[in-house]
């Protein structure tokens, strides 16, 4: 009885701690510090604006509320943060823009929501092609950190021009251009604060704004960084990969880069299929590889005997999964070396290239 009795001190006493841990952190995110004045992208915040002031509160809340968020948020800054800002910086746009890739993919190559935007900016499959970012079966550029922030660039810059103010702009960057182009002319609005939008695009643009702010002076909110175990940025170098006799298997590559299959796919996230076609592609391979990657490739390809294509004529009943089952090939290559898509109609008859190694 004396054991139990001292097992419940300690539980309640651990609860009352507990308790004690999770009042002081309310208490910390009632009292969070909002500056007298917020700009985004140079154009101030009406915070003297009751609503807004509420509106930018929620999403500090939220922001500081989410410390596992936020705190990948500080960890993959370093890394990706530099190239970003180097973009800005050549386009001579605000560099308060980095943030809406933090808040759209929390900075992973590899996001992807449920509506089926992807990558570090979030791109619609039509918005991406729009705006120059390649779709196939064995690349997805709206992965590729470069390409996707290029395009981003240009959007957000375009959507400038168009509304006449960065909160409108990054509003219709999460919305669509004409969603919010038709709540201005059905509400008489043309200044974001004031708009009546979808509830994700009314917080969307605050989230950047917390995002900026907490940024911007991490001890206001009670962050501390020295010591922090935060990602640098990597030391690469980008190389033209030219594939001329055949397709190249990824690990080929990977291993003439000195890395991991695994890595090699960080490194080049836009990268979907399990070869390269023939052609040029720019991949990014360690700097510490750049010296010996070319001759590696070359051992490569005199140690492996080179594929040969043989055709196969499609029947009645045929579908491409069954035919690169039937060839032991994987399904996105049949279709690359054949310029087809997943939906691609085949007809009986048709002759599709099969590279195959005896």
């Amino acid at each position: 009885m004396r054991v139990l009795a001292m097992v419940g001190v300690l539980f309640v006493s651990s609860l009352s701690a507990r308790a004690e841990e999770g009042g002081a952190w309310v208490s910390h995110l009632l009292s969070l510090p909002v500056p007298a004045a917020v700009t985004l992208c140079g154009e101030p915040v009406p915070l003297d604006r009751e609503d807004v002031l509420e509106r930018l509160d929620l999403e500090l809340v939220v922001t500081l509320g989410s410390p596992v968020t936020t705190s990948l948020w500080f960890k993959r800054s370093p890394r990706f943060f530099p190239m970003i800002e180097r973009a800005l910086r050549d386009r001579g746009l605000p560099g308060d823009l980095k943030y809406v890739a933090l808040v759209e993919s929390n900075l992973r190559s590899d996001a992807v929501s449920s509506a089926g935007a992807t990558g570090p900016w979030q791109f619609m499959p039509g918005t991406g092609s729009s705006y120059g970012l390649d779709r196939s079966p064995w690349r997805d550029q709206r992965r590729d950190w470069d390409e996707a922030t290029r395009a981003a660039l240009d959007h957000l810059a375009e959507l400038r021009e168009y509304f006449g103010s960065w909160p409108a702009a990054l509003a219709a960057y999460n919305a669509g251009k004409s969603r919010v182009a038709r709540a201005m002319e059905a509400q008489g609005q043309t200044d974001y604060f004031g708009l009546r939008l979808p509830r994700e695009t009314e917080r969307y643009v605050f989230r950047v704004i917390a995002a900026k702010l907490v940024f911007e002076d991490p001890a206001a909110y009670g962050i501390r960084l020295d010591g922090a175990r935060r990602y640098a940025p990597e030391e690469l170098v980008e190389v033209i990969l030219e594939v001329q006799r055949r397709a190249m298997p990824v690990a080929a590559v990977a291993e003439a880069a000195g890395v991991s299959y695994r890595r090699f796919l960080e490194l080049n996230p836009s990268l979907l299929s399990r070869e390269l076609p023939r052609g040029d592609h720019r991949i990014q391979v360690p700097l510490a590889a750049e010296a010996r990657f070319d001759l590696s490739l070359a051992r490569w390809e005199r140690e492996n005997p080179e594929a040969r294509t043989v055709y196969y004529e499609v029947r009645a009943g045929d579908t491409l999964s069954a035919i690169a089952r039937q060839h032991r090939v994987p399904l996105a290559d049949l279709l690359s070396w054949n310029d087809l898509t997943p939906r691609s109609i085949i007809r009986p008859g048709q002759a599709l290239a099969v590279h195959t190694v005896d």
